[in-house]
């Protein structure tokens, strides 16, 4: 109902080139012309042709021998009537043609002066003596029963035509970024340390996790494992659970509190329960509670470190006291400052001259500290 209110009006437009009357939207900016088919501009409602020169068409003649050569047209230049299937015989005429002269009719093309000889048609391979014009119909000669492109040809013969085969091998040495790792070297450091062993802090189940992950779940109870790394810098008393490594600084301190980590290195004091699934290494006083079951066990000198509830390692170097009973898998060495107030269960105890162990001392080469994996755990349990 609104749309014959609402008509747009259209301006009638005149083709510069054929005289084409049409109409066209007032805020067309170009149009075809629905005659002649060329383009056209529209300044301030009036028709305007493109600037530059109009090319009405370009063929390519080519002579095969003697005689004329025959091209197919699109249509009768003589008659100038469209005829999809007449063709033309053009000698020495050129399909440049110029609209302005002529009628658009194919210009002659200039005869030679005298004394000069008629142009021939080069290619840009010829030109830049890459190939040989003469030679191009005729199919190259093969080497060694080979020919470049018909079958796949072998590194050496494709480098023949490099780019260093024509200007040759340089007598000096690749320079490399001076952090370059060759890929043999790269491939091994990646097979090597690309993953490390993860236990679960409640079922005891241990798996491959990448080392570059920043946290992880069981496999067996679901259970969210963090991977971080933390550095304790003060007096703290809570929860710290992770399977990364924890670093107890000079200053700092954990007493009161439950923490789980892989690597430990107490440099601070330290009274909690620990769940340490790497190594522990104790460079100052405090005491473990909890059984501790850890790879490896290092107490330094003069540091006295006391386990209530007895600690499990696959191998232990005491250069202190260790006050508590001591089962390893591996090897106990006591060193002439080491004191072992306690047990020892071990498959091999190597005591120094000076080495004290004040409870009894078992060798055992079927001891082990396996952790036995937890049946019947909550998955909906976190931490």
């Amino acid at each position: 109902m609104f749309r014959k209110f609402h008509k747009v009006k259209k301006v009638n437009l005149t083709c510069p080139y054929c005289g084409h009357v049409q109409e066209e939207p007032p805020m067309a900016v170009s149009s075809f012309c629905q005659s002649c088919g060329d383009h056209f501009r529209i300044i301030r409602g009036v028709a305007v042709a493109n600037p530059g020169i109009k090319v009405s068409g370009i063929a390519e003649i080519k002579s095969y021998g003697k005689g004329k050569p025959e091209v197919e047209l699109p249509f009768d230049w003589a008659k100038g009537d469209p005829d999809e299937n007449s063709t033309a015989d053009i000698s020495e005429e050129s399909w440049v043609a110029n609209p302005e002269k002529n009628g658009g009719k194919p210009q002659p093309l200039p005869e030679p002066a005298e004394g000069e000889e008629e142009a021939v048609g080069i290619s840009a391979g010829a030109f830049f003596g890459l190939v040989d014009d003469e030679n191009l119909d005729k199919e190259p000669p093969a080497e060694d029963g080979k020919s470049l492109g018909n079958e796949a040809q072998s590194s050496e013969t494709l480098a023949e035509g490099s780019m260093e085969a024509m200007i040759g091998p340089s007598d000096e040495k690749q320079k490399m970024p001076p952090n370059y790792v060759p890929p043999e070297q790269r491939k091994k450091a990646s097979e090597s340390g690309s993953t490390f062993e993860v236990r679960c802090f409640r079922c005891y189940h241990i798996q491959q996790v990448s080392r570059f992950a920043k946290s992880t779940q069981c496999e067996r109870c679901s259970v969210y494992i963090s991977l971080a790394n933390y550095e304790v810098k003060a007096h703290k008393s809570h929860t710290l659970r992770t399977r990364g490594d924890i670093v107890i600084a000079k200053r700092g301190s954990l007493t009161d509190c439950e923490i789980a980590c892989h690597h430990l290195v107490a440099n601070g004091s330290i009274d909690a329960y620990v769940d340490c699934s790497g190594d522990a290494t104790f460079r100052k006083s405090g005491v473990v509670r909890g059984e501790v079951f850890c790879r490896r066990l290092l107490i330094d000198k003069h540091c006295e470190v006391e386990f209530p509830d007895g600690v499990k390692v696959q191998r232990a170097d005491i250069n202190g006291t260790l006050k508590g009973n001591l089962t390893c898998s591996g090897t106990v060495k006591i060193s002439k400052a080491g004191i072992v107030e306690g047990d020892v269960k071990a498959i091999d105890i190597i005591i120094k001259e000076g080495g004290t162990v004040t409870g009894e001392t078992d060798i055992d080469p079927d001891t082990t500290t396996e952790l036995p994996v937890k049946m019947g755990t909550n998955s909906s349990v976190i931490g």
